[in-house]
């Protein structure tokens, strides 16, 4: 455990075109690392991969859409090829649904689920064996303060990123003693290009996201200097935004959390009268 140093140390990162994804990997390729980079946009993916490469850092870049099982085993397949290893799995991607339960439609939950939980899952068994015949490795999952706390009008989202944080927590208990880590990133909003990749049921929240004060979230690169920290020190969770408060609320007074949550969610118009 402890302060780690990231030099030298081989990082394979989905979500890389942009966001959370774009700016851990700069920062990661600031400390020393190199990394394979993956995401289905091609052109974003580039434009990363240069911002490494200025810092001095290999970039190998893999065009891949993680909703395929196929397209997931040929990114740890190209990634061990590319890099020799894989040190560092940090499993970024993911996409989103805000729409009532009822408004969302099965195609909308198998999206959801092979993102934004099958895909971790499958890279993570893909590789997981070739960290433990080392004896070493760190496995880093983007979820949410929504796989938290859950969130009304985002129930799909909801329910795909607590079921990251309860598989990131039961694999980090399970391979304890392999000399691997496990940490699971929940952040409130961050200023990113997410809602290019969200399906919306509810266009009076994506009004609200347009209308936001900047004020409102924390800019990426902040987000990524935060959990690059974190990963240095080989942190469990990381949380981190202002609605960490309702978290917070909910573990000390589970109704009142309740009831913080039902009003920001009608604050924020994921439910009630903007329901489209």
């Amino acid at each position: 455990m402890g302060i780690r140093s990231f030099a030298g140390k081989t990082v394979l990162l989905t979500g890389a075109a942009s966001g959370i994804g774009r700016a851990c990997a700069v920062e990661l390729a600031t400390a020393g690392a190199q990394l394979a980079l993956v995401d289905i946009d091609a052109d974003g993916l580039g434009e990363t991969a240069a911002a490494v490469r200025a810092r001095g850092a290999r970039a190998h870049t893999l065009v891949a859409d993680l909703a395929n099982e196929e397209g997931v085993e040929g990114v740890a397949r190209d990634a061990l090829a590319a890099l020799g290893h894989v040190d560092v799995l940090f499993s970024n991607a993911g996409v989103a649904v805000v729409a009532p339960v009822v408004g969302t439609k099965a195609e909308d939950w198998r999206w959801i689920f092979d993102i934004n939980v099958w895909a971790p899952i499958r890279l993570t068994r893909a590789l997981l064996p070739h960290m433990t015949a080392r004896g070493t490795g760190y496995i880093v999952y983007t979820a949410s303060l929504a796989g938290l706390v859950g969130a009304p009008g985002m129930v799909a989202y909801s329910t795909t990123k607590f079921a990251l944080v309860g598989f990131a927590e039961a694999l980090r208990h399970e391979i304890a003693d392999k000399g691997i880590d496990v940490t699971v990133v929940c952040p409130g909003r961050v200023h990113t290009n997410l809602h290019r990749a969200t399906r919306y049921g509810n266009l009076g929240f994506r009004r609200f996201l347009d209308q936001a004060p900047t004020w409102y979230g924390v800019t990426k690169e902040r987000a990524a200097r935060i959990i690059v920290r974190a990963m240095a020190r080989r942190q469990p969770l990381v949380v981190f935004g202002g609605e960490k408060l309702g978290w917070w609320l909910k573990r000390i007074w589970p109704t009142g959390g309740l009831a913080a949550a039902s009003w920001m969610a009608r604050r924020l118009q994921l439910i009630g009268a903007h329901d489209d």
